[in-house]
């Protein structure tokens, strides 16, 4: 999913922005969705999931590589030892959590449960930013979120294989990812450095 919202930044788009965003929602849910289907029929018959994050952690390094290269992503950008410590560790860290957590939440419940969890993301990011950017939202966006909440709930109280270990493993990923995206978007704001470089980068560490 990042290597297409490369791809699409990179390419004139003749068509609405808006019909771009929504393209690449579609493809972003599209290839988690994928993603953890597979990872379930991994853990189906190998359940180790810490093992299977680490696998998957080390194949998008190995593939980060080369297509930092083949696209010519600028180099990173000089960071103090400070700022690497305070924002980079941390995020990477966040990222190995959220990856851990993840592929034992889809191991403990049914793939449709963890990502009807993984929809209050929207709740998480809206929290997070008004705790740590401070930022104020239009009570719309307060009101557009009930409903994903109200959602959540019904699903958590009709799940057939529900699973308590499950269900937080999951709550944590979506946290650990929101996280995620509000200290990566001020990393690349704040030093100038290309998403995909800072995702090798945090998935070297990690």
């Amino acid at each position: 999913n990042f290597h297409s919202l490369f791809l699409l930044n990179n390419i004139p788009m003749a068509g609405s922005e808006v019909l771009k965003i929504v393209f690449l929602c579609v493809l972003w849910y599209g290839s988690s969705t994928g993603s953890n289907i597979i990872s379930k029929q991994i853990l189906s018959e190998l359940p180790y999931p810490l093992t299977v994050a680490v696998v998957h952690m080390l194949t998008l390094t190995c593939l980060l590589g080369p297509a930092t290269i083949y696209f010519k992503i600028p180099p990173t950008p000089d960071v103090t030892r400070k700022f690497y410590l305070k924002r980079i560790v941390p995020l990477a860290l966040g990222k190995l959590l959220g990856a851990i957590s993840t592929h034992f939440s889809i191991w403990k419940v049914p793939v449709s449960y963890a990502h009807t969890v993984k929809a209050l993301m929207p709740l998480f990011t809206v929290l997070l930013s008004i705790l740590i950017l401070r930022e104020s939202f239009h009570w719309k966006v307060y009101a557009a979120l009930l409903p994903i909440v109200g959602g959540v709930l019904v699903a958590t109280v009709t799940e057939i294989q529900f699973d308590l270990s499950g269900m937080f493993a999951a709550l944590f990923s979506t946290l650990c990812f929101a996280l995620q995206n509000i200290y990566s978007k001020k990393s690349i704001r704040e030093v100038r450095i290309h998403h995909l470089r800072l995702l090798l980068v945090l998935t070297q560490i990690s």
